[in-house]
């Protein structure tokens, strides 16, 4: 097969199940695409290699405060830590007390994402004042010319 099996169309697919089969049965390569498998690289359009099967691999782990623990009042102090301005990042560690280099990863994507949400939140709000300030400016266009008619249909009448 000199196509790429990504790019079979279904009525393919059903003509050339055999051949399928073969490209299949042992696979090594997945489509980083599509996630298809075959044995060769040539049969997917962005192939990438499977991990051995008898090889696990173990992530790394950095030893760090987590987000729970970060949260949870501290007994020595005896205050709870003070929440950062909305502006401010989880990262900078000013909030907890804790070193920079002590806050996991996971944090650090914690705070990516609710600055993304922030982010979010205000362009919807900039939008939505947006469309308001343009509903009541319509709003008060139809009010002028709705007087400008009743004012030409009075005195049409008089």
């Amino acid at each position: 097969m000199s196509r790429s099996l990504c790019k079979y169309r279904r009525s393919e697919i059903s003509e050339k199940i055999a051949s399928i089969a073969e490209l299949v049965s042992a696979p090594q390569y997945f489509c980083r695409s599509c996630a298809r498998v075959a044995n060769g690289k040539s049969s997917l359009c962005k192939p990438g290699r499977l991990p051995v099967q008898g090889q696990k691999r173990v992530p790394a782990t950095i030893p760090s405060v987590t987000a729970a623990s970060v949260m949870a009042p501290s007994p020595v102090s005896g205050q709870e830590p003070a929440l950062p301005p909305v502006g401010e990042r989880l990262e900078s560690g000013a909030m907890v007390g804790v070193p920079v280099g002590l806050l996991s990863v996971s944090v650090k994507k914690l705070d990516k994402k609710l600055r993304k949400l922030a982010k979010k939140k205000r362009k919807r709000l900039k939008k939505t004042d947006k469309y308001l300030k343009k509903a009541e400016k319509y709003r008060k266009k139809s009010e002028q010319i709705q007087r400008k008619f009743d004012k030409l249909i009075y005195k049409a009448s008089a």
